[in-house]
């Protein structure tokens, strides 16, 4: 039995409710990692804590560049080795 063209179109999930689905997804995933409650209600609550600190987590960072070998580390490092 063939379904419907209107029921084919009405299935299909439209952008926005992919991203509601993504974004849920990834909440769970940090809950779980982090070992927080999770909370459906948390989604897209500005005033909720482990919403705001998932948020955070998402935030793209600076590249680690490493250790600046050519700064001066002490007030001693320009004795000479023999005193």
């Amino acid at each position: 039995m063939a379904h419907p063209t209107w029921l084919n179109k009405y299935l299909t999930m439209k952008p926005e409710v992919n991203k509601i689905f993504d974004d849920l997804e990834g909440l769970l995933d940090y809950c779980r990692f982090e070992m927080l409650p999770f909370n459906e209600a948390d989604l897209y609550n500005k005033q909720s804590v482990i919403w705001q600190q998932y948020e955070y987590s998402k935030k793209p960072r600076r590249p680690y560049k490493g250790r600046n070998d050519n700064r001066n580390r002490s007030n001693y490092s320009n004795r000479s080795k023999s005193q």
